[in-house]
């Protein structure tokens, strides 16, 4: 293999890595906020799908507000 194909396997590897990474931090923060939003009502228990469903368009969307600006 050559230098030029190795150093962009090695490249192209990072930049997954790194991609897991930040899925894995937006994941935390939808299930954090997630919890937030069931804490809030009053743990009352029931509303799981909506209270991800709230927490993941809150978190993506200001990620993509970010991503915008």
């Amino acid at each position: 293999m050559s230098k030029t194909i190795a150093m962009q396997s090695v490249s192209d590897t990072a930049h997954l890595d790194s991609k897991d990474h930040t899925d894995e931090r937006v994941q935390e923060r939808i299930r954090e906020r997630a919890y937030q939003l069931y804490e809030a009502r009053g743990s009352e228990p029931g509303h799981e799908l909506e209270d991800w469903t709230k927490a993941e368009t809150e978190m993506l969307g200001s990620i993509n507000v970010h991503r915008a600006a």
